[in-house]
């Protein structure tokens, strides 16, 4: 297995166990959370990275929350050699709970999923989509997992829709405000060089090109080059919008 790249969010253990424990009322054993994007997104940005939700752009993802180190190597280990082949992964979701199918076990790579599954006693899964403040177009999710069966779980979850749904409304927001500088798909996905990211801090910080250029080593020209490139990543008419789609992306703190 290769490296790790996702790196677990700041969240306190006291936090995601809370959390755990509520969730485990319902047949839930393990779960991470991110923000994501529709699979169609408009052009209301020019960032394409965000149209791309295939495994292999996943696993680039900087930083996820999750309820266990145990589930973040299960999430590597899936994305990396199972999720392609899996009709979970592919089917279409809607805001609220989605069980995900079960996986079809067939073929060596079958019996390797299964495996898989087996050793982490994971049964059925599925994925809890939530709207954020942050942008129409990205949704808060958490992907579930559990022991039990599809129909219970099922059964579990929609019978108890509102409350579940309340309480992952609570942790998304506790979460977001304590990591949307690494959450944000922008930043997750390295959307951005780290060149433009100090441009685009040090014009919201309200340095001139001039003095941008000189503590980056850059020339006015490269300066503006960023800025305008910038603009048009964000749709911005001029430098106070970049400034504030930015902040209200959760690019800047």
């Amino acid at each position: 297995m290769t490296r790790i790249k996702t790196k677990a969010c700041n969240i306190s253990k006291d936090q995601l166990n809370l959390l755990s424990l509520f969730l485990e009322n319902y047949g839930v054993s393990d779960f991470f959370y991110g923000i994501t994007t529709k699979k169609m997104i408009t052009a209301s940005t020019g960032f394409k990275k965000l149209r791309e939700r295939l495994p292999h752009n996943m696993l680039n993802a900087q930083f996820t929350v999750f309820s266990s180190d145990r589930i973040r190597r299960f999430r590597h280990a899936y994305l990396e050699s199972f999720a392609n082949c899996d009709i979970g992964y592919k089917q279409a979701n809607v805001i609220g709970p989605n069980i995900w199918r079960n996986p079809e076990y067939v073929g060596a790579k079958g019996e390797q999923f299964k495996r898989l599954m087996d050793e982490y006693d994971i049964v059925s899964r599925g994925v809890w989509f939530l709207p954020v403040k942050y942008n129409p177009e990205w949704f808060a999710v958490f992907v579930f997992f559990s022991p039990l069966d599809r129909a219970s779980l099922t059964q579990n979850l929609t019978t108890n829709r509102t409350q579940i749904n309340t309480q992952l409304e609570l942790y998304s927001s506790l979460f977001n405000e304590q990591c949307i500088a690494q959450l944000n798909p922008i930043s997750n996905f390295n959307c951005l060089s780290s060149k433009a990211i100090q441009v685009l801090e040090l014009t919201a910080q309200g340095y001139s090109c001039e003095e941008i250029g000189e503590q980056l080593v850059m020339t006015e020209s490269g300066v503006h080059y960023h800025q305008n490139r910038l603009k048009e990543l964000f749709n911005a008419k001029n430098r106070a919008q970049l400034v504030s789609f930015a902040h209200s992306f959760g690019v800047l703190d």
